[in-house]
């Protein structure tokens, strides 16, 4: 049964600190979040999660949540991941032999991005929306380039910032006054509901879609992937890969764990190597290893594990093979 963050906060809270805590208590929540961490990089089971997107022109912008892609599939087509440094190889070597990939690919793009799809060529304005009641005083920063290639400076009460304020308001679109090239950043506030975020074309008012922020982003931040086929201008991709936690989580938000003895392991350890109890510690972490590996094995599909190879290696490739 999956465990919400509040149900999970309210049973570790007492290996908050050096005695532990209330729940409520200030610190509580970086706490459990720490706890989760611990067992992610520890190989608990519910890391791997499958995603899917339709890459426009050979290109998607990733959740936050995913972290590290294992496997891809490009239209039904099992295909290679690469890493990000993968355009700047000056050669295609694996192993010390020549390894050219395949024609269906993935590589990820170093830079991260502020929206989930880009400004249209030749720049526009941006507005944003709220989807809820907000608070007066809630807005975002949008930072970014103008056309001539400039940082956008304005003033908002009396300051000079580094981009342009807008209002957060429900069902009301407010837009910059300044027409951006490129996007660099966005600072909001923490909001009710969700915030979308638009270009607006500076002459006839038609809107295209850039993003859409949870209530609790604040920096947003996205990672992009590019494929190496040459494809249609829109294909379906599924990902395979390892997930990392969100930045924040509400009470209500379910958590990748659903096994309580684990995450009481786990926050005991945590507990006694804040204490400099390292015995403890150690014999914690351990029992808790032990308990991930039973778990893994336990929900693992017993049906065996088909062999990958690289056909390029295979005999059956190889011209002029003596047989």
């Amino acid at each position: 049964m999956p465990l919400t963050f509040g149900e999970v906060k309210s049973v570790l809270a007492e290996y908050s600190g050096r005695g532990g805590n209330c729940p409520t208590a200030k610190g509580v929540d970086m706490f459990v979040r720490q706890v989760l961490e611990y067992m992610l990089l520890s190989g608990a089971h519910g890391n791997l999660r499958k995603f899917c997107f339709n890459a426009v022109n050979g290109c998607f912008t990733v959740p936050y949540e995913l972290d590290v892609p294992l496997k891809i599939s490009i239209d039904g087509k099992v295909s290679t991941v690469w890493d990000k440094w993968f355009e700047f190889y000056t050669s295609r070597t694996l192993e010390g032999r020549t390894c050219v990939p395949a024609s269906d690919a993935l590589f990820e793009d170093p830079n991260y991005y502020p929206t989930v799809y880009d400004l249209p060529s030749g720049g526009a304005q941006v507005g944003t929306m709220g989807t809820c009641l907000e608070d007066e005083d809630r807005g975002l920063i949008v930072q970014g380039k103008d056309p001539s290639g400039r940082e956008v400076i304005t003033y908002h009460k009396g300051e000079q910032i580094s981009g342009e304020y807008l209002s957060i308001k429900k069902q009301e679109l407010h837009y910059t006054q300044t027409v951006f090239a490129e996007i660099t950043g966005i600072l909001k506030d923490p909001t009710t509901g969700y915030t979308q975020l638009w270009a607006v074309d500076s002459l006839t008012k038609t809107k295209r879609f850039l993003a859409d922020y949870s209530p609790l982003e604040e920096k947003p931040s996205y990672r992009r992937f590019k494929l190496t086929t040459k494809c249609d201008p829109s294909v379906k991709v599924s990902v395979l890969g390892r997930i990392r936690l969100k930045s924040h989580y509400a009470d209500t938000d379910f958590i990748p764990f659903d096994t309580m003895y684990t995450l009481r392991l786990a926050a005991q350890a945590q507990n006694s190597d804040y204490n400099d109890d390292i015995e403890t510690s150690a014999y914690k972490d351990k029992k808790m290893v032990e308990l991930i590996n039973r778990e893994n094995n336990y929900k693992r599909i017993q049906n065996g594990k088909p062999i990958e190879v690289w056909q390029n290696n295979s005999a059956g490739r190889i011209k002029n093979i003596v047989s």
